[in-house]
C-alpha cells in the first residue's frame, strides 16, 4: 500500500524537525525520571517556534502531540511496572486529540499537560526496572495484578489462577522485585486510584470501593502515607483532561 504525501510548507518541515529532538529528548527525561529538564527543554522548544507556530496547521500540531503520547508510553513497557497505567493514560489522550478540535492556541498547553500527565503517573518505587528481564513467572504476576486492580486480590489466589507454584513464584518475585506480592497489590491498587483520581470524577469514597479498598478512611491514609499528598489535594494538582463542564 502506497501512503500518500502530506504536503508540508518549509515552516512546517522545520516544526517537525524541532519537535522530533524535543520528543526524543522528552522520551530519555522520562525514563530517567527528569521533569525539571523535560520542561526546560520544553520551554526552549517554545521560545523557537513561537514566531512561526500560526504557520503550522493545527493538523501537523496534532500529528506532533499524538506522536509525542505514544513514545512516552512505549518508554514505560520497559522502564516501569505500572505500564498499564501508561497504557490507559495513553488512550484516554489520543481520544482527548482525535475527538477535540485543537487550535494553535491550544498546542502549547497541551504539550505541557501531556508531559506532565506522564510525568505525574510514575510509578512511586525507586527501583530499576528492565521488563525484559523479568523472570516469565513474575512479569505475569505483575501483569496479573496490573490488569485486576479493582478485584479482590490475595497472593495465592493469583499464583492458583495462574497454576504457578506458591512458595517457588513468592521467593522468585521478592528476589527480582525486592517486596512481596501482597505489597505490590496495595501498591498497584494506589496507583490505579491515582489514575482515577486523573481520570474520573468520581467520588473519594467510591473510589476506595471501586478498587475494592478496605474502607474509604483507611484509603485515604494510606494513599498519604504512599505518595506524601491526600487524594483530593492529587485530583486538584493533576486532573488535567477531565474538568468538570
Amino acid at each position: 500500500m502506497n501512503f500518500p504525501e502530506l504536503k508540508l510548507s518549509q515552516t512546517e518541515r522545520d516544526f517537525n524537525f524541532d519537535f522530533a529532538i524535543l520528543e526524543h529528548d522528552l522520551s530519555y527525561f522520562f525514563e530517567k525520571r527528569c521533569l525539571d529538564y523535560a520542561l526546560e527543554h520544553i520551554n526552549r522548544f517554545n521560545h523557537k517556534i513561537k514566531d512561526n507556530l500560526y504557520n503550522v496547521r493545527p493538523l501537523i500540531l496534532k500529528e506532533a502531540l499524538i506522536s509525542l503520547t505514544c513514545d512516552l508510553a512505549s518508554v514505560s513497557f520497559y522502564h516501569y511496572l505500572n505500564m498499564i497505567t501508561f497504557v490507559n493514560l495513553r488512550k484516554d489522550i489520543l481520544h482527548y486529540l482525535t475527538t477535540t478540535t485543537l487550535t494553535n492556541d491550544d498546542f502549547m498547553q497541551l504539550l505541557e499537560s501531556i508531559v506532565n500527565n506522564y510525568f505525574s503517573n510514575l510509578d512511586t518505587l525507586d527501583i530499576p526496572i528492565d521488563g525484559t528481564r523479568l523472570s516469565k513467572q513474575v512479569a505475569l504476576v505483575v501483569y496479573y495484578i496490573d490488569n485486576h486492580c479493582d478485584e479482590p486480590l490475595r497472593a495465592n489466589t493469583i499464583l492458583e489462577e495462574l497454576t504457578l507454584d506458591p512458595e517457588y513464584t513468592k521467593r522468585k518475585f521478592r528476589k527480582e522485585l525486592g517486596f512481596t506480592i501482597n505489597f505490590y497489590i496495595r501498591h498497584a491498587k494506589l496507583q490505579r486510584a491515582k489514575q482515577l483520581l486523573i481520570n474520573t470524577h468520581l467520588p473519594i469514597g467510591e473510589i476506595a470501593e471501586r478498587i475494592n479498598f478496605y474502607n474509604s478512611a483507611e484509603f485515604a491514609r494510606q494513599f498519604q502515607k504512599e505518595f506524601d499528598i491526600t487524594p483530593s489535594k492529587y485530583r486538584e494538582l493533576n486532573q488535567i483532561f477531565y474538568k468538570e463542564e
